[in-house]
C-alpha cells in the first residue's frame, strides 16, 4: 500500500477528425494518480491543436512537476488539499490538465463513496471502452459533416444510418459557394424532419455574416455557432443586440475556460446564446457538472475528439446536460 500520493504521466496518442473529414493523429497525456490507500485513478490531457499552440497544457508535463514534488511526502488529507489548491489556482491557466486531474479526483471520490464534490451521473471514467454515441446512449446521434461539397455524400451516408441531426462546418468557402450547398443539404433533410447546425468556427467576415444570419432563420437550422472570431468587436455587438427572430446563436471558441462559461451563464448577453462546451478543453469536470445542474438547458456538451478515457467523462456530462433539457450533444460521430 502506498503511504503518500503519487502523480505520473505518460504519452497518449489520439485520433481526431479534420474539417475536411480526414483523420489526423495528435499527442496527449495520460495522467495517473495514486492515493495513500493504494487506489489508482487516471485522467486524460488532450488539448486540441489550436489550443495547444498557446502553451497552456504543455505535453512534456513540466507544469506537473511542481505538483508532483508537493505530493511526495503528503498524507491523505494534506495531499488532497494540495491537489484541490493546485486546481483552484491553475485551472484557467491549464484547463485541459484541470480536466484530467478533476476527472481523476471525481473518480477517486466514487471509489471511496464520497459524494461531497458531487457524484458523477453514472460513475464516469469507468468505461474506458466506450463505443460510438449512437450505440450506447439514448440521445440522437449528431453527425459531423465536412466542409464543402463533401458534406452531401457524408449526409447521404448518415441518412442511410437513420441519423437526423448534423453539424456542418461553414466558412471554408465563400458564402456564395456554400449557400447553394446549404440549400441542397436542407432539401435532403426535409423528408425526414432533420436538422442542421451551422458551425463557422469564427471564420465569417462582416460581409458574409448578414447572409448567414438570414439563412439561419430557416426552422431546419438549429443554430449558428461561433459566427465570428472571439476577438472580433462585431461579435460582442451581435451578442448584445436584441435576439434576431428565428435565429439561435451559439458560442464555442469564445469559451477558453470555465470562468468564462460561468460568467456567460450568470449574466448572459441579450441574445442568450447556447454555450457549446467541450469539457476536456475547459477545466475541472466537477465544476462543469455543477454549472449544468444550476443552469439546465443552456449548455450543449460537445466532443473534443478525446481518447476513450476522456470520452467516458464527456459522455456522462452529456447525460447530465440532457437530463436538464439540453439539445442532443455533439459527440463527433462521422458518416
Amino acid at each position: 500500500m502506498a503511504d503518500h500520493w503519487r502523480l505520473r504521466w505518460q504519452p497518449l496518442p489520439l485520433r481526431r477528425w479534420c474539417r475536411d473529414g480526414a483523420q489526423r493523429h495528435d499527442p496527449g497525456l495520460r495522467l495517473e494518480l495514486d492515493d495513500p490507500h493504494g487506489r489508482q485513478v487516471a485522467g486524460e490531457i488532450s488539448p486540441l491543436p489550436e489550443r495547444r499552440q498557446s502553451g497552456a497544457d504543455p505535453l512534456h508535463g513540466g507544469h506537473l512537476q511542481e505538483l508532483q514534488r508537493q505530493l511526495e511526502s503528503a498524507d491523505l488529507t494534506a495531499g488532497r488539499q494540495k491537489l484541490e489548491r493546485w486546481l483552484h489556482r491553475t485551472a484557467c491557466q491549464h484547463p485541459c490538465t484541470a480536466f484530467a486531474l478533476g476527472s481523476a479526483l471525481w473518480r477517486l471520490d466514487q471509489q471511496g463513496h464520497s459524494h461531497g464534490a458531487g457524484s458523477m451521473p453514472t460513475g464516469a471514467g469507468t468505461n474506458t471502452d466506450a463505443g460510438s454515441p449512437d450505440a450506447e446512449h439514448p440521445w440522437p446521434t449528431v453527425g459531423l459533416l465536412p466542409s464543402g461539397a463533401a458534406a452531401l455524400t457524408a449526409l447521404e451516408r448518415g441518412l442511410a444510418r437513420g441519423w437526423r441531426c448534423w453539424k456542418w462546418k461553414i466558412g471554408a468557402l465563400p458564402w456564395r459557394q456554400e449557400q447553394p450547398l446549404l440549400a441542397a443539404l436542407l432539401a435532403m433533410v426535409t423528408p425526414v424532419a432533420g436538422q442542421l447546425r451551422l458551425d463557422a468556427n469564427g471564420r465569417l467576415d462582416t460581409a458574409a455574416l448578414s447572409h448567414w444570419l438570414e439563412a439561419a432563420v430557416d426552422p431546419r437550422i438549429g443554430w449558428l455557432e461561433q459566427p465570428l472570431a472571439p476577438t472580433d468587436p462585431l461579435l460582442e455587438r451581435l451578442l448584445a443586440s436584441s435576439p434576431i427572430p428565428g435565429v439561435q446563436l451559439a458560442l464555442d471558441e469564445s469559451l477558453a475556460h470555465l470562468d468564462q462559461v460561468e460568467h456567460l451563464l450568470r449574466a448572459p448577453p441579450a441574445s442568450e446564446p447556447l454555450l457549446v462546451v467541450k469539457p476536456s478543453q475547459l477545466g475541472d469536470p466537477r465544476r462543469l457538472a455543477g454549472l449544468l445542474r444550476a443552469w439546465p438547458g443552456r449548455c450543449v456538451v460537445s466532443s473534443g475528439f478525446e481518447g476513450r478515457l476522456g470520452q467516458a467523462v464527456v459522455h456522462d456530462l452529456a447525460k447530465l446536460a440532457a437530463a436538464g433539457g439540453s439539445p442532443a450533444p455533439g459527440l463527433g460521430a462521422t458518416a
